[in-house]
Order: structure tokens, then sequence, then C-alpha cells
């Protein structure tokens, strides 16, 4: 190269420089600028702010009307999938509780329920209830 071309030179690389697309001046890929798509991670999937559970309610004798959360779901025995939510501040989460009702259908029964998944642990898989078994009374 001459010294007659070098100012030609010098003014043409300074002039491609300025019109260099960003894209490829940030990093990444290098001809990004020529119109070729640069690759983008994907992104993970937003963590879901619930899960759902299956329990399985079991009275003895059978035939119980059930509540799950003091809504009717149906008679025992019974399989039924219950949504917990993720309640409070992150870092702070804990999943809603389950609460589970058996009512009477006749003489001789009480109503029995439970509480389960406090402090965000799983509910268990099966809930039975003795729908015989009364407290005796308080006096």
């Amino acid at each position: 190269m001459t010294m007659k071309h070098f100012p030609l030179v010098l003014s043409l690389a300074a002039l491609c420089a300025c019109v260099m697309p960003e894209g490829a001046m940030k990093g990444g890929n290098p001809w990004a600028a020529f119109g070729a798509k640069r690759t983008v991670a994907p992104q993970q999937p937003a963590a879901p702010d619930y899960i759902d559970e299956v329990i399985e309610v079991v009275t003895e004798p059978p035939g119980a009307r059930i509540l799950v959360n003091e809504a009717p779901v149906g008679t025992s025995p019974l399989r039924y999938t219950v949504r917990r939510l993720w309640r409070g501040q992150p870092g702070y989460m804990a999943l809603d509780t389950v609460k589970v009702e058996a009512l009477p259908t006749a003489a001789g029964q009480c109503v029995q329920s439970g509480i389960y998944g406090q402090g965000a642990t799983k509910v268990p898989a099966l809930v039975s209830f003795n729908m015989t078994s009364c407290a005796p009374a308080q006096k």
C-alpha cells in the first residue's frame, strides 16, 4: 500500500465502522451485522403458582359425603385432585392447607375431619376416617 492511498483506506475503515449494525458490536455472533440471526438461549418456564395433588378418601363404612376445603366433592370412597396455591412473599412462601371432612349418613356416626399439608408438606395420598369413632361428650 502506498502512502497516497493510506488516507483513503483509513477513511473507508472509519466509514465501515459507522455503518456497522449494533448487534455485531455488542458481542455474540460476529456475522449478525450481515443478516444472520442471533441465537437466544430458551427461557426457563415460569414456576407455576400452584401444585395439584391427588388424594384418595376412604371411610368406614363407605358412603359418607366428602367435602374438600368446604366444597362437596362426592361420596366415599373417591379420588380427588386438589389444587394448592402458593401464598406469601418470595422466599417466605407456603402452600395452602387442605381440609377434608366426612359427613355422617347414618345414626351412630360423627363428623370426621382433618387438615393436611401444614408447612408446605405433601398431602397424604390416602386419607381414611372411621365414621363410628366418636369422641365422648365433654362435661
